[in-house]
């Protein structure tokens, strides 16, 4: 297939989803919810069969179709798209893309390709109809945008509302959310962060969209001087220590969008907490542990229809909250998205990302950028500034940590700091290989 130009979404459409999500899709109880989800599922499951030629020969039932993880959605790539569109049509466009750094084209029927940036292993490839682009768009602006930020955007006689978003790719996707009332501008981060800064520093944003260590690094090395009226993390888990660092810098706290190549899976409500999408997802649970707290999410988008996600198992570790939200959603409160299953570390019992990162954030003088690789029984240890911490500190800390978790304590080694590729999202923990007695 040759790429065609990229349609632009529906202001209109745009506007649509954006006032049923904002206002009309709310449920007084989570049982309403929960029918409201039955309902669309089994309307969105009986369509499958017509749609999908894998899911010709299944039951029309979820419980009946297979759960899928990367590589059979891979395998699968044709079969799950209405269009039929091979992995290779889809992976070769937006190769291209990454390449000339130009992301308008599109494939026929306006289906926008992306890329995850694929710090999992496989890159994943997601297409994006017109249609879905302008939920998506509608959906993320009335989750994410404050009331102040919306009476700018209706109001004509002020000033557009100004956003920019650092990701290493651009997207139709994500420019979808432009309009006459809406500036948006993306900031490449395969540019160096200095010159982003200074461009940034020059636009003045009312809302900041990056990832989270990009975030922190403006934020800590104070490469800019903003006060943006709201400022969101998205694509890496946000930490505690990052957060209070970015909300020290631009004066507000920051918000949290929780989107993979799967979708816009959660974000977070007024109250500060992350809220699961569940107005359009179906999440099953698959538990972690026996008291039921963490689970890795499988997902089912009932809303989308340019790429069937059917009971599809993230790696991500979710934790769920204690207690209901106050801000009255009911739909599933998260703690937190604790990190990638490869990002949990296995000495006899899992070591998850938010207990090792709790553990340098009660340190006096706790670390700003660190890498942790488990390798077998060793952990590798990576200071990016060492004059800030101590190795004894950080060696202190992890033997407090794994004395109380009851666990072996690894032999711990000291490497130099070395920087990632441009655009590379920062791993902090990583699992590279197991131990050999707790495989």
């Amino acid at each position: 297939m040759e790429p065609s130009a990229s349609p632009m979404p529906s202001q209109l459409g745009i506007l649509r989803h954006f006032a049923v999500a904002r206002w009309q899709r709310r449920f007084a109880t989570r049982e309403q919810l929960l029918a409201w989800q039955e309902r669309q599922l089994a309307e969105f499951i009986k369509s499958l069969a017509s749609n999908s030629p894998f899911y010709r020969d299944f039951e029309p039932a979820l419980e009946k179709l297979p759960r899928m993880n990367k590589s059979d959605f891979i395998a699968n790539f044709a079969a799950l798209n209405p269009h039929g569109i091979t992995l290779e049509e889809a992976t070769a466009l937006a190769i291209k893309a990454e390449r000339d750094r130009d992301f308008t084209p599109t494939l026929p029927n306006g289906i926008t390709v992306g890329l995850s940036s694929g710090t999992s292993g496989a890159r994943g490839v997601f297409l994006v109809s017109r249609e879905d682009r302008e939920r998506w768009a509608g959906i993320v602006l009335a989750r994410v945008l404050s009331a102040e930020s919306l009476r700018q955007i209706l109001s004509p006689w002020r000033a557009p509302l100004k956003i920019a978003f650092f990701l290493r790719a651009d997207s139709n996707l994500y420019r979808s959310l432009g309009s006459r009332r809406v500036q948006f501008r993306f900031f490449d981060l395969l540019q160096p962060l200095a010159k982003l800064a200074r461009e940034l520093q020059d636009y003045q944003p009312d809302v900041l969209v990056a990832p989270a260590t990009v975030l922190a690094e403006l934020a800590r090395d104070k490469l800019v001087d903003l006060q943006p009226r709201q400022v969101v993390s998205v694509a890496e888990v946000l930490d505690e220590a990052d957060a209070a660092a970015i909300a020290r810098c631009f004066g507000t706290p920051p918000a949290n969008v929780y989107q993979a190549t799967e979708g816009f899976l959660a974000s977070t409500c007024p109250a500060g907490n992350l809220h699961l999408n569940e107005e359009y997802l179906h999440v099953e649970t698959e538990w972690l542990d026996d008291g039921k707290r963490r689970f890795h999410p499988v997902i089912t988008d009932f809303s989308r229809r340019s790429q069937f996600i059917v009971r599809y198992c993230l790696d991500d570790v979710l934790s769920i909250a204690d207690s209901p939200c106050p801000c009255g959603r009911v739909a599933r409160t998260i703690r937190s998205v604790d990190g990638r299953a490869d990002e949990v570390l296995r000495f006899g019992a899992p070591v998850f990302p938010d207990v090792l990162r709790h553990a340098f954030h009660t340190m006096e003088q706790p670390p700003g950028f660190y890498r942790i690789e488990q390798h077998g029984k060793l952990l590798h240890i990576m200071l990016k500034n060492p004059g800030e911490t101590s190795e004894q500190g950080v060696s202190q800390a992890l033997v407090r940590l794994f004395t109380k978790l009851q666990l072996p304590m690894p032999e711990l080694r000291y490497l130099p700091w070395i920087d990632q590729a441009p655009g590379e999202k920062l791993r902090r923990i990583r699992l590279v290989t197991p131990h050999p007695d707790f495989p």
